[in-house]
């Protein structure tokens, strides 16, 4: 099977809309959670606790995205 440079700017072109749709919905999580934590003044813990458990994955995300970045960026050097 023989590579084509249109079918790798496809691939890339999918996962790129792919994240930002992913980094977006992540991010408008985020920060509706942390709005209804400020908005709550008596059920912080539990809000708290809310709002850290959509902001973790937000976290985790941008770190893997930024690992996978930095391998390919490597790998590419070498």
């Amino acid at each position: 099977m023989t590579y084509h440079q249109s079918s790798a700017v496809s691939v890339a072109t999918v996962v790129t809309a792919a994240t930002v749709i992913m980094i977006g919905y992540r991010v408008g999580r985020a920060h509706a959670a942390w709005r209804d934590l400020r908005a709550a003044k008596r059920d912080v813990p539990a809000k708290r606790k809310i709002a850290w458990g959509h902001t973790r994955p937000l976290l985790l995300g941008a770190l893997f995205l930024l690992a996978t970045m930095v391998a390919a960026a490597y790998d590419a050097g070498h």
